[in-house]
């Protein structure tokens, strides 16, 4: 059975931002975070952290603050048509908390999984970049 969310569910809003390095006017790079949906828009999934004896495993592999979202399919994410892209992924929330915040406060994403190649739901694996507290 394919994994899926009711509408319902999809009650968490993120922002997924892809990584872009660049040159200033005098060769230094700068490192600019966009968000792949455009300025404020949001995307919406549904967020399970890991319960169970999944929090032990999370432990033993050091994964900090796992979770699984479980969203509808997007081309703009998906990993095949945009390889070699780094991404991250902040409560809608965070975004507009200073650079250096979001930094702590950022997920990395771990796995994208187009459920079934079907492109219509996908599951994302994530874990806190550094942990929070």
């Amino acid at each position: 059975m394919s994994k899926e969310a009711n509408a319902g569910e999809l009650r968490t809003s993120i922002i997924i931002e892809k990584y872009t390095e660049t040159q200033n006017d005098n060769g230094y790079p700068v490192k600019t975070w966009t968000n792949v949906f455009g300025t404020g828009k949001e995307y919406r999934v549904k967020w399970v952290n890991v319960h169970g004896t999944e929090v032990f495993e999370a432990m033993r592999l050091e994964l900090n603050e796992p979770a699984t979202l479980t969203g509808r399919y997007s081309p703009l994410i998906d990993p095949k048509k945009n390889s070699g892209s780094k991404y991250r992924i902040l409560y809608a929330d965070d975004a507009s908390k200073t650079t250096a915040e979001k930094e702590k406060l950022c997920f990395e994403i771990i796995s994208i999984d187009n459920v079934e190649n079907r492109n219509q739901w996908m599951e994302i694996k994530v874990k806190r970049q550094v942990s929070a507290r």
